[in-house]
């Protein structure tokens, strides 16, 4: 129980030190968002046809600065939650690990499409499930960079796509990282 009343303070705390503002632009860019309660993958139904929800985030995303995503991740809708989390890891921006032991201490079940399939979890699952499912870009993208100088247009196609997703910059060693922490994260939670 203290734990919960530690993280309300420290993200209390943060948000005033940080006076955590969103830009008008920014503001602009995620209203759509607002009262959007789930999330969906980039690609959705059997067609795999472009999600207009992920669109709309990584319209956001382009121009928010990390304290905005923040802010989003703790205080925007399910959508811009779990949207802005993944982002901050994506960006390697140390505050989703306070994201996931938040939402892994003060659950918040909602819904997320992944292509036709809808799943009902607590956000810190979906923030998990991201940090795995990334090990697989990382190592597609490494592989082909290796390859380099055997690269046909598809394997071009398929490094700007895992760019595109926002994978450019990670490595292996910042999922490992995180990983560690997030099983530090849960073993604590189940002692």
């Amino acid at each position: 129980m203290s734990y919960k009343y530690f993280y309300c303070f420290l993200f209390t705390f943060s948000l005033t030190i940080s006076n955590a503002q969103v830009s008008e632009a920014v503001k602009k860019l995620a209203q759509p968002l607002d009262n959007v309660s789930y999330a969906e993958s980039p690609n959705i139904g059997v067609g795999g046809e472009e999600s207009k929800i992920y669109s709309q985030f990584k319209k956001v995303a382009k121009i928010a600065s990390n304290d905005e995503l923040y802010y989003f991740a703790m205080n925007g809708s399910n959508s811009l939650r779990v949207y802005a989390g993944q982002e901050l890891f994506k960006r390697n921006d140390k505050r989703f690990l306070d994201i996931y032991t938040f939402y892994s201490a003060n659950p918040l079940i909602m819904k997320y499409t992944q292509g036709c399939v809808g799943k009902n979890k607590n956000i810190s699952e979906f923030l998990k499930d991201e940090v795995y499912s990334t090990q697989y870009y990382i190592s597609l993208r490494d592989q082909l960079l290796k390859n380099k100088d055997k690269q046909d247009e598809i394997s071009k196609l398929q490094l700007d796509q895992i760019k595109e997703l926002g994978y450019g910059k990670l490595t292996e060693e910042n999922i490992n990282a995180v990983k560690k922490q997030l099983e530090k994260i849960d073993n604590k939670k189940s002692n």
